[in-house]
């Protein structure tokens, strides 16, 4: 049986088993992509000409960490299924908070142009979560390559009481529009730079409760971290055979108090062996209202298939 077959009976499974309740579907729904990720890894490796597998760690200086596990599977020459599932904890005045990520894409490159789509869940279900989608259009020649980037972020905002029947949800979305580039200066010099302004379909700084996501964390893992109006990044990198080194500025800011964050990270990957590398970089964030926040991150790759 095919790639495709093989998924599309999975998730006519998956979808057979939802429930009928509008809260209960939503939330079923947004668990199908960590499903897929399983699909894709068990069935995508199996039959993928070459796939880059994956695990990271990440942990800052108020205590939030992460870990993440990931994979890219070549399907043909031209087309790449990916995954990506991670879990993010952070610390707060009311304790501990974990949030879950996971996304689902499928690219191809028409030579010279590409299209990827993907798809995604974000959040915690009983705070704040999205259900989101995304599309880039791209061109890659041999020096550059230049996207278009959309975002669509479906949001359900939960309202919290001490009297459960008071509790409710705000739903609201938003809409990001962005651009992404890459230019070799030659063979060991590259710039990357990108950019995504979002509109959200409310006012979210004045909506009931809003407001208390800003004590969830200081942590850049956090959700205020993740609810932005806008983000710029660019950074140079390095080669020196197989080894690079990669140096990173960016700034955004959050949606819910108009808080700026300026980020500077530092990146190191080496090879370990014919068929593995491992990345560390640390990262350093100035927040207006948090002041400095320090992290390290470690990746390790896999190369695999023929």
């Amino acid at each position: 049986m095919c790639l495709l077959s093989k998924l599309s009976a999975k998730l006519s499974e998956a979808f057979s088993l939802l429930p009928s309740g509008k809260r209960d579907l939503q939330k079923s729904a947004r668990q199908i992509p960590a499903a897929i990720f399983i699909v894709l890894f068990c069935v995508a490796t199996a039959q993928a000409e070459g796939f880059v597998l994956g695990v990271g760690a990440d942990a800052d200086s108020v205590d939030g960490r992460a870990i993440s596990a990931f994979g890219d599977f070549g399907v043909g020459e031209k087309t790449w299924l990916s995954t990506t599932v991670s879990t993010f904890e952070t610390n707060n005045v009311f304790g501990g908070m974990r949030t879950t990520f996971a996304d689902v894409g499928i690219d191809h490159w028409f030579k010279p142009f590409g299209i990827r789509l993907g798809a995604s869940y974000w959040g915690n279900s009983d705070i704040l979560d999205s259900f989101d989608l995304g599309t880039s259009v791209y061109f890659r020649g041999d020096k550059f390559m230049l996207s278009a980037d959309y975002k669509n972020r479906q949001f359900d905002f939960v309202i919290l009481s001490d009297f459960p029947d008071l509790r409710r949800t705000v739903a609201f979305s938003a809409d990001g529009w962005g651009l992404t580039g890459r230019f070799s200066f030659s063979d060991s010099v590259s710039l990357h730079l990108g950019g995504m302004q979002f509109d959200y379909s409310r006012n979210i700084r004045i909506q009931q409760d809003i407001d208390s996501l800003r004590f969830l964390s200081s942590s850049r893992l956090s959700m205020i971290n993740s609810l932005i109006d806008h983000r710029v990044n660019a950074g140079l990198e390095f080669k020196f055979g197989l080894r690079s080194i990669d140096l990173t500025a960016g700034s955004w800011q959050t949606a819910v108090d108009g808080g700026k964050v300026n980020s500077f990270s530092l990146g190191f990957l080496t090879p370990l062996s014919d068929r593995t590398d491992i990345e560390f970089r640390f990262s350093l964030d100035d927040s207006e209202n948090f002041g400095n926040t320090t992290a390290l991150s470690v990746y390790l790759y896999y190369f695999g298939g023929s």
